[in-house]
């Protein structure tokens, strides 16, 4: 089993929020053996890393690396051959990789994509992040991400067999529809969409196999449907009130805020070649959801990074702006750090976040204290290298 030794960098110490200087991380396969000083191994490659900080490998907590970023990518599915489809998800694995994103959970694919994209990539067949992936999401007749990205059912019963589906094919988290959305013409995103009983019957099934549960929900009402219903994590969070925030605070909900897809979207416009219904309702969440995510933090809500990487513009190898927007609005570089490390990897109940040993050694090598500089995270020509599964992925290049 191959060793490696990234010798003498400050690493990350999770507990402290800080870097501990003049530490060795050793790994040994997938995993990472030992963190800690003149940790020198024989036979090991080791790297020198004095000077340099060692975080994590970063986890992003939504993502749809079947999409890479292309405005038309929902109405293009239904024409784009399997083969094609199947080049672009790994292509948009290995861009995400490279950039350092090590760990990331897909939350919906055609043709359940990202099952046996996840495959590919733990069998070493394909060069990509770990991929916790929810094979197609579950939504009501006509909801949200039909079409594309979710199979439709209607009633508890149905809503538990879609979910014994996706569990079936190989799906190791579970997405839920609680909400209309963005990107699906006809449906408003302030509309509750699944019921309590309807989500319900999904958490429990997906729990019963131990699978983390997201739900899809910026609508009020659909967000405490899926709080009430006992989903791991809500997705967006776009309109929080008093009553959802006490909620999840109380429940240990977490909340993937996903800040850059809307941004993106509106921003982008129609010159981007963005089907206007999406900027017209991108625009009509975006300074709410804002609001709401400020709001969250204050109430001591647990969050963690998620992009919604593959709708319009948000690129794979891009994911780390959305650290740099959680920490713009609201969160310190410490714990935007954590967001996307740490509390990231214990949302999904992933043995990764931390340089631990017995944890997946995953990591990332920078030249520049992201403490002092955040944007770091988001600039790959600021890396030293990449770790991923104890092998070095890339070793980006020095010049901008």
């Amino acid at each position: 089993m191959s060793r490696l030794v990234l010798a003498g960098g400050n690493v990350w110490d999770a507990d402290g929020r800080t870097f501990a200087p003049g530490v060795d991380v050793l790994c040994e396969g997938a995993k990472t053996l030992g963190v800690g000083r003149g940790l020198a191994a024989e036979g090991a490659r080791t790297i020198d890393c004095r000077g340099m900080y060692i975080l994590p490998g970063l986890i992003d907590c939504h993502v749809h690396l079947s999409s890479d970023g292309d405005p038309g990518w929902a109405a293009g599915i239904a024409t784009d051959p399997g083969p094609s489809q199947a080049w672009k998800i790994a292509e948009n694995a290995r861009r995400t990789v490279e950039a350092g994103i090590t760990t990331v959970r897909d939350l919906g694919a055609p043709n359940q994509l990202n099952i046996h994209l996840a495959r590919a990539i733990a069998s070493g067949r394909l060069n990509g992040p770990t991929v916790i992936a929810a094979g197609m999401g579950v939504t009501m007749t006509g909801g949200h991400g039909h079409g594309f990205l979710a199979r439709e059912a209607d009633g508890p019963d149905e809503v538990r067999k879609a979910v014994r589906e996706q569990l079936r094919a190989g799906a190791t988290a579970i997405k839920l529809f609680a909400s209309g959305g963005v990107m699906t013409p006809g449906v408003d995103p302030r509309s509750p969409s699944f019921t309590e009983a309807e989500m319900a019957a999904g958490v429990e099934e997906a729990h019963k196999a131990f699978r983390v549960v997201a739900a899809h929900a910026q609508a009020a009402e659909g967000v405490k449907n899926a709080i009430r219903a006992g989903v791991d994590s809500i997705e967006h969070g776009v309109w929080l009130d008093e009553e959802a925030i006490a909620l999840m605070a109380e429940r240990g909900t977490y909340l993937v805020p996903t800040l850059t897809a809307p941004h993106h979207i509106a921003h982008g416009g129609a010159e981007a070649g963005i089907p206007g219904y999406m900027v017209e309702k991108a625009w009509q969440v975006l300074d709410d959801h804002l609001a709401s995510y400020r709001a969250a933090l204050n109430a001591g809500v647990r969050v963690a990074m998620g992009t919604d990487q593959g709708t319009p513009l948000s690129r794979p190898g891009d994911n780390a702006q959305e650290v740099l927007r959680m920490a713009a609005n609201g969160l310190s570089n410490a714990s935007a750090i954590m967001a996307a490390t740490g509390w990231a990897a214990a949302l999904l109940h992933e043995p990764a976040g931390q340089l631990e040993a017995g944890l997946r050694a995953d990591a990332i090598v920078l030249r520049t204290n992201p403490l002092d500089d955040l944007e770091a995270l988001a600039r790959p020509t600021k890396f030293e290298l990449i770790v991923a599964r104890g092998e070095i992925v890339r070793r980006p290049p020095l010049e901008e």
